[in-house]
């Protein structure tokens, strides 16, 4: 059975391929950015299906052959890029799921895994929220998390007109190290990095972007790839109980941005005292994001072990060695 990972150049779909070849599977990837440029090194045995997605006859040869899809595919940002590049992110997610879906169906693809986001939980007033409060909430603001939410109704549509199985995987805050920047410093890419950066080059009071009252349930990158995993298994395997369903992925626990600027100025700050700033921010985004993980750790076991404060100590490594 060959699996394919669209965006396997990417911070996550490059994982999840690897740790994919690791557990036995023939896996190839489709990307319009060659793995070589952002120094990847996959095994020999992982085809490289190279192209743009939004075009249907790129679409088509990437799906050729496969049976199942893990569709991770996407563009996305921190806050300041996802307010600047609106119309960008909303045309490019909503086209590569226009030219995909239809090819799969050509294609006789069993299933696709796709990754959303929890971002479509914008405007949710059930804390924390699970799977099944989202029928119940208004449609996000914010254009990317728009955008992951069509992506779900491509899965639902073509599953109820076609028969394609799917299964719906909503990020929570992804963080960790290696993950390449849309800004002008390595961590410009989410918050965990972005304070760390801020901490490291020596900012004082260290600037919070938007409500440092937003709490957010923050991933490290290696659960989240194994919560991926072991959902393409189970599908693979026919679980019922995954097959054309949602989960949310993401830890119990939920940190406010402050207390999280605090963590990282116990750990990285020296012995000034901790002290901030806030800068607006005109992006549209979430003040609250608590999740309710019940779900997927009734059906697939799967837990979170990455302590957060370990998580940040790996992502300033990885800083410090970037600007070295």
């Amino acid at each position: 059975m060959k699996i394919l990972v669209t965006g396997g150049s990417g911070y996550v779909g490059s994982r999840v391929t690897n740790v994919l070849v690791k557990r036995g599977f023939d896996v190839a990837i489709a990307d319009k950015v060659d793995p070589t440029v952002r120094k990847l090194k996959f095994p020999k045995e992982i085809e490289v299906r190279l192209g743009d997605l939004r075009d249907s006859t790129v679409a088509s040869r990437a799906v050729f052959g496969i049976e199942t899809i893990v569709h991770l595919a996407a563009n996305i940002g921190p806050l300041t890029y996802m307010h600047e590049h609106q119309a960008e992110i909303l045309q490019e997610n909503t086209a590569i799921d226009a030219a995909l879906y239809p090819a799969m169906v050509e294609a006789g693809v069993r299933t696709v895994i796709y990754s959303s986001s929890s971002m479509v939980f914008q405007r949710s007033t059930v804390y924390p929220y699970k799977e099944s409060d989202l029928a119940k909430i208004n449609p996000p603001t914010n254009v990317y998390g728009l955008s992951k939410l069509i992506g779900e109704y491509f899965c639902r549509s073509f599953h109820e007109q076609h028969g394609l199985n799917y299964v719906i995987m909503r990020y929570h805050n992804i963080y960790g190290p290696g993950e390449d920047s849309k800004g002008s410093t390595p961590g410009d890419i989410h918050v965990i990095p972005a304070l760390v950066e801020k901490v490291l080059s020596g900012q004082y009071p260290l600037e919070l972007l938007g409500n440092p009252e937003a709490t957010r349930p923050f991933t490290y990158v290696d659960d989240t790839v194994e919560a991926t995993v072991r959902l393409v298994e189970e599908a693979v395997a026919g679980n019922p109980e995954v097959l054309n369903t949602d989960f949310n992925i993401g830890p119990r626990e939920a940190t406010k941005i402050l207390d999280l600027a605090k963590l990282i100025w116990e750990i990285l700050g020296g012995d000034r005292p901790f002290k901030y700033k806030v800068k607006a921010t005109e992006a549209v985004t979430a003040d609250q994001r608590e999740m309710n993980p019940e779900k997927i750790e009734r059906v697939i076991g799967w837990e979170p072990k990455m302590p957060l404060e370990e998580g940040i100590k790996i992502v300033a490594d990885w800083i410090r060695e970037r600007k070295a």
